[in-house]
C-alpha cells in the first residue's frame, strides 16, 4: 500500500460496502493493478456497480483511472524501496554474504527451477496462444532488448527471422532505436525485453509503439515493471539469482516456449526458407 492512496481513503467519505472495497485495495494493492473491475467484484461477492461506484467516489472517471493510478503508485513504491538491491554491486556483496563454496551447483539448479516454475505459473497456455498468433499476424516485427537482455533479443530475431517473414532487430551503431521504430504502426508489433534495473531506452520504446498503436509484447520480471502499462500482452519471468547479474535461464525458457508455439502454428511454412539459408551457411561453414 501507498500512503498517498491510504490517504485519499482516509479523507473519502465511504459506505460500509466501500470500505470494505477500501481495504481491500489496501491489503491487495499489488494484485489491484491487473485485477479487472469484474475480477474485484468476484472477489468481494458484491456488484459490479458497487465497484464502479466506488472509483467513482474516490474522484476517479471510472475503473480505468482508478486503476492506472494504482499501478503508477505502485510502481513509485517499488523504484524507490528496491532500486538498490538491484544495484550489481550492492547485489554481489549480498549474494558473497550469503553464498558459500559448498553446493553451489544445488544452490543454482534450486533457484533455476524456481525461476523456470514461475514463467510456467504465470503464462498460462491462453496467453502463449494469443501472443505466438498476435507475432504471426503482425506485419512487422521489431525485436529490442540491450544489455543484460541482449542474449533473449538475439534468440527471438534469429528464430523469429528464421520462421517468419519481415522480422527486425535493433541494430547498432549510427541507427538509434528511434530510428529503428519511426515507421511502427498499427499493423505491426514490437517484442520488447527488459528486467532490473528496467532500461529508460526500453521503456520508450515500449512507449512509442504504444502511441502508435501497435501491439506490444512486453517480457519483464513482473506485473508492476515500468514497461507493464503498454503492454498488449505480458509475458513474465523471475530472474533471481546467486550473484549480482540477472539469471539467462527464464527468460530464455520462455523465449523459447514462445517460439515453439509459433513454429508449431506455421508449420512447414518456412521450410523453403531455412533450405536457402542453409545452402549458403553450409557454404561458408557458419552453423
Amino acid at each position: 500500500m501507498t500512503s498517498a492512496f491510504q490517504e485519499l481513503i482516509v479523507n473519502t467519505k465511504l459506505t460500509k460496502k466501500e470500505r470494505l472495497i477500501a481495504d481491500y485495495v489496501l491489503s491487495h494493492f499489488r494484485d489491484i493493478c491487473f485485477m479487472t473491475s469484474t475480477e474485484l467484484a468476484e472477489a468481494l461477492q458484491i456488484s459490479h456497480s458497487s465497484v464502479m461506484r466506488f472509483t467513482k467516489d474516490l474522484g476517479f472517471s471510472g475503473y480505468t483511472e482508478f486503476q492506472r493510478v494504482i499501478r503508477e503508485q505502485y510502481n513509485a513504491y517499488i523504484s524507490n524501496h528496491s532500486e538498490a538491491s538491484t544495484i550489481p554491486s550492492v547485489k554481489l556483496n549480498q549474494s558473497l554474504e550469503k553464498l558459500s563454496q559448498n553446493g553451489i551447483v544445488e544452490a543454482v539448479q534450486n533457484i533455476t527451477s524456481a525461476n523456470i516454475n514461475s514463467v510456467v505459473l504465470r503464462n498460462p497456455n491462453e496467453l502463449f496462444e494469443q501472443v505466438s498468433d498476435a507475432i504471426i499476424h503482425s506485419h512487422t516485427k521489431y525485436v529490442i532488448g540491450s544489455r543484460g537482455c541482449a542474449t533473449v533479443s538475439s534468440f527471438l530475431s534469429v528464430i523469429l527471422k528464421d520462421t517468419l517473414p519481415m522480422v527486425f532487430a535493433e541494430p547498432s551503431g549510427s541507427m538509434n532505436t528511434f530510428d529503428f521504430l519511426s515507421d511502427i504502426g498499427k499493423k505491426d508489433c514490437l517484442i520488447v525485453i527488459s528486467y532490473p534495473r528496467y532500461s529508460k531506452l526500453s521503456y520508450l520504446a515500449a512507449e512509442m509503439a504504444y502511441k502508435a498503436g501497435a501491439t506490444v509484447i512486453v517480457l519483464t520480471d513482473t506485473p508492476t515493471a515500468p514497461l507493464a502499462k503498454f503492454a498488449t500482452y505480458l509475458l513474465t519471468a523471475s530472474v533471481d539469482s546467486l550473484t549480482f547479474f540477472n539469471s539467462q535461464i527464464p527468460p530464455l525458457f520462455l523465449a523459447e516456449t514462445l517460439c515453439t508455439y509459433i513454429c508449431k502454428k506455421v508449420g512447414r511454412g518456412n521450410e523453403e526458407k531455412l533450405r536457402l539459408i542453409d545452402r549458403y551457411t553450409s557454404m561458408m561453414e557458419i552453423y
